[in-house]
């Protein structure tokens, strides 16, 4: 939940910021904000598309110089930019990466508000779990026995945390989110509302003609600075490990299934599932609806576009589209040569005309 905040003098953030600055000093900047919805008190940044290499990202995110305001800015709002923007008038805040310190600026002016510590009454915490100093524990929120949770850890209501799991300091688990029996969270992850760590993963064999489970008998393991969007489900292993490497951020509405292992600083974006037993490298990047064969290694640096598929393995520092997924060049001319088949089509049926 976030602070309503009163405002920050343009002088007292830059300074917070420790960044340059020019303009009105008390100007009071209330928020932050896109170029496309600067209001009075707002703080917009312009950055280059170069900030953001060559990687998929929402469309707000790309504020190039080309889109940047050529009129002076007005006397109610602000903006980051880049040392060398011009024209430098009105109010601005100067630094090498806009991007950056505008997130930075973001925390400054919308704070958190943290809940208050302690447990609440009609939570449920075993007899034996271990609570760091500092812990807050929301209403109807379970706790199982042998659990063990860090300082400053945050467990929204309705949370659920299952027998002998464990989760690090500073950690946020809201609303509804599931984590299952002794899956392991590291310090400062976050794992958003309805979002279930730890369910057994798809393993069954056939018998006769029936279906039989598989006993899925591993964990979940999510290393520092993960972050877990809503509704997503990761697998837990049959007999290891399925691992979420430190500071991979995954979207909404992904499945990733049992004895996965993902790198370090992965993106991973919505509706996106990966199957069971891929072995994935550091800085695997995925776009919208995008999947991953199982048993499939994938390499580090290795970007796939929206909607493609991954069928078998990958090097390093590949970009890939399509289905089955190829590099992103040779996809472009095969969906370049598809959208003129209809003009090819014709040229045959002329030149059989032409020699019937």
């Amino acid at each position: 939940m976030k602070k309503k905040n009163p405002g920050i003098p343009l002088k007292e953030l830059a300074g917070q910021l420790g960044a340059e600055y020019q303009g009105q000093d008390g100007l009071m900047l209330t928020h932050s904000c896109g170029l496309d919805s600067l209001q009075p008190g707002g703080l917009a940044y312009v950055t280059g598309r170069g900030g953001l290499g060559n990687v998929p990202v929402p469309a707000e995110l790309d504020r190039s110089l080309k889109n940047a305001p050529k009129q002076e800015i007005g006397e109610g709002i602000a903006l980051i930019v880049p040392k060398d923007y011009e024209p430098k008038k009105g109010n601005l805040i100067f630094n090498e990466d806009p991007l950056d310190l505008h997130v930075q600026a973001t925390r400054l002016l919308h704070p958190l508000l943290n809940p208050a510590t302690g447990i609440h009454p009609s939570a449920i915490v075993a007899e034996d779990a271990e609570l760091g100093q500092e812990v807050s524990v929301g209403p109807h929120a379970v706790i199982g026995t042998g659990v063990k949770i860090g300082e400053r850890t945050r467990i929204h209501a309705g949370v659920v945390i299952l027998d002998q799991a464990q989760i690090g300091s500073d950690c946020e688990i809201y609303p509804n989110a599931v984590i299952q029996d002794r899956c392991l969270l590291g310090n400062r992850v976050i794992v958003q509302s309805n979002a279930v760590i730890g369910a057994d993963g798809h393993g069954y064999y056939q018998r006769e003609g029936n279906n039989l489970k598989i006993p899925q008998v591993g964990i979940v393991v999510l290393e520092d600075d993960v972050e877990i969007g809503a509704g997503t489900t990761i697998d837990r292993a049959r007999f290891t490990r399925t691992v979420i490497g430190r500071g991979s951020k995954i979207d909404n509405q992904v499945q990733v299934a049992h004895n996965v292992s993902i790198g370090k600083q992965a993106l991973i974006s919505a509706q996106t599932a990966i199957g069971g037993s891929v072995q994935a490298g550091d800085h695997l990047i995925l776009g919208g609806q995008t999947g991953i064969r199982d048993n499939v290694r994938v390499g580090s640096n290795v970007t796939l576009a929206a909607r493609a598929v991954i069928t078998a393995n990958t090097k390093d520092d590949e970009i890939l589209a399509g289905m089955p997924s190829r590099p992103l060049s040779e996809w472009r001319k095969v969906q370049s040569l598809i959208n003129r088949l209809g003009e090819l089509f014709d040229r045959v049926r002329k030149l059989e005309q032409k020699n019937s």
